[in-house]
C-alpha cells in the first residue's frame, strides 16, 4: 500500500489515505495486454485499397495509356470489362452471385495479360459491403494485388 500524505493542519482531521497499488497495476497490464492482442487481429483483418475520388488528381503516366480493367457489381451479377470496350458479363444464380463464375472469367482475363495486376472495383448503390468484399477476395485470389474501389461517377 502507498500512502498519500496532503500534510494536515493542527488539531484538523487526517486526510491521509492509502492508495492500493497492487491491483491499480494488475488492471493496466490487463488493459495493455488486451490492447497487444486486439492491434494484432486488426493488422490480420486488414485489406488494402485505393478509393478514387471525384477532385482527386490522376497519376501523370498519360505517355503510356495503359488499358484499365473494371469489375462492376449490379443487382443483376457481375460485369467484367475494360476499357478497350470488352464485357463479359456474369449474371447472378438464383439471386446470388456467382462468386466462382467471376473466379474463372478474372483468371482467364489474367491468362490473357498476366502483368496486369491492377483492377478497379466499381459497387452498385445497394451492393451489401459483404458482396463487395467476397468480389474483392475473388481478385485476390487471382493475383490482383492492387485494388481500386470507385463509383461509376470517377470512372
Amino acid at each position: 500500500m502507498a500512502t498519500i500524505s496532503v500534510g494536515g493542519g493542527s488539531g484538523k482531521k487526517s486526510v491521509d489515505s492509502d492508495v492500493p497499488l497492487v491491483p491499480f497495476i494488475d488492471l493496466l497490464l490487463c488493459c495493455v495486454m488486451f490492447l497487444l492482442v486486439s492491434a494484432v487481429w486488426t493488422q490480420l483483418g486488414r485489406l488494402e485499397t485505393n478509393q478514387a475520388s471525384p477532385g482527386a488528381e490522376q497519376d501523370t503516366m498519360a505517355a503510356t495509356p495503359r488499358t484499365k480493367l473494371i469489375l462492376q457489381i449490379e443487382s443483376g451479377g457481375y460485369t467484367l470489362a475494360s476499357t478497350t470496350g470488352e464485357r463479359t458479363p456474369i449474371p447472378t444464380i438464383g439471386g446470388a452471385f456467382d462468386v466462382a463464375a467471376l473466379a474463372t472469367a478474372l483468371h482467364a482475363r489474367r491468362a490473357i495479360d498476366a502483368e496486369r495486376n491492377e483492377i478497379t472495383v466499381v459497387p452498385e448503390d445497394g451492393i451489401p459491403y459483404s458482396e463487395v468484399v467476397r468480389a474483392m477476395d475473388a481478385a485476390l485470389g487471382e493475383h490482383y494485388s492492387t485494388i481500386d474501389l470507385s463509383d461509376a461517377t470517377t470512372l
